[in-house]
């Protein structure tokens, strides 16, 4: 049995972070988490709080503490919009009651330092599964807690042309992926900050897409079945306009396999930089180096079987 990985999740629900984080808290023998930390993203902060709120509750997890972060990316006092992937709530479809409980505080950031101040050196990791903007804040504010990561995994980037039609190579423009999108600045600050990252881009996650046979394995999960079918499908009108695949993409819960089955991917490790102005903003190049600091997710071995694993510990836990 693996150890319990002391786990800070950091991201903007979003039903694809939600589907990752119910991921996570099916698998409490191998995570221990110690809090959430929302993120500005895919949409506001308020929302992207309040959603994970109620999501805890939904699952039966209320007892973590979610904390509220940055509102906006790294030098803007505003948010730009969204891009709209799951609606104006951030739920797609998905209906989740409201939370009774609030934030446990508005400085996701000064909280993210004093919990790695207080773990031991090197042992607590981030999964970062929407824009990087509290982790880029964490670094440029508290460098010495931000030197105790012992690695972040995050969703985010696209390095190269996409299938199917190997043109289109982002989901929010021709040349980038939403999160890296977003803040590119704070991609191109955590990437580079001497943290070990493992990566999962679009290159990776757009290898996985949720046909209607995977949507009928996950209505038949014992339990939260058709949440979970609704989270899997909810970017379908987008991912089908812009790259005319038959199903919707998995991003945020690739990360969650990186991290606990890397058996399923092949990677590449390499030194990477993010486009921070100009028209290809948040568009990622790569050069593999076996010394760098990121190591990135290229192919999945066998979708088959990342759908089975993820189903498969889903419906273990939740019954």
């Amino acid at each position: 049995m693996s150890a319990q990985i002391p786990l800070i999740l950091d991201g903007d629900p979003g039903t694809d972070d939600l589907l990752a984080w119910m991921w996570v808290l099916a698998l409490p023998h191998r995570a221990r988490v110690l809090g959430i930390s929302a993120v500005n993203g895919n949409v506001t902060l308020d929302r992207t709080t309040a959603n994970a709120l109620a999501f805890l509750d939904h699952v039966g997890a209320p007892d973590i503490p979610v904390h509220a972060g940055a509102k906006a990316p790294l030098g803007k006092d505003e948010p730009p919009p969204g891009d709209g992937a799951f609606a104006e709530s951030g739920l797609g479809d998905l209906v989740l009651a409201p939370s009774a409980r609030q934030a446990a505080s508005h400085d996701a950031v000064g909280w993210m330092a004093q919990t790695l101040r207080s773990m031991p050196v090197r042992t607590v990791t981030i999964l970062a599964t929407g824009p990087l903007t509290n982790l880029a804040l964490l670094r440029a504010t508290a460098p010495d807690a931000y030197a105790r990561i012992g690695r972040i995994v995050a969703m985010g980037g696209s390095f190269g042309p996409l299938p199917p039609n190997f043109v289109r190579r982002g989901n929010v423009t021709p040349f980038a992926e939403f999160n890296f999108w977003m803040d590119a600045a704070a991609a191109q600050s955590v990437l580079n900050g001497g943290v070990p990252v493992v990566l999962a881009p679009a290159d990776v996650t757009h290898q996985l897409i949720s046909t209607p046979t995977r949507l009928a394995a996950a209505r038949a999960l014992p339990k939260f079945g058709e949440e979970v079918a609704r989270m899997l499908h909810a970017p379908y009108h987008l991912d089908k306009p812009k790259f005319h695949t038959e199903g919707a993409f998995l991003h945020d819960p690739t990360a969650v396999a990186g991290l606990f089955h890397p058996d399923l991917f092949e990677t590449v490790r390499a030194q990477t930089h993010i486009v921070t102005e100009g028209t290809g903003i948040g568009a990622g190049l790569l050069l593999p180096d076996g010394a760098g600091n990121v190591e990135v997710m290229v192919r999945v071995k066998d979708t088959d079987a990342y759908y089975t694993r993820l189903f498969t510990e889903l419906a273990a836990h939740y019954r």
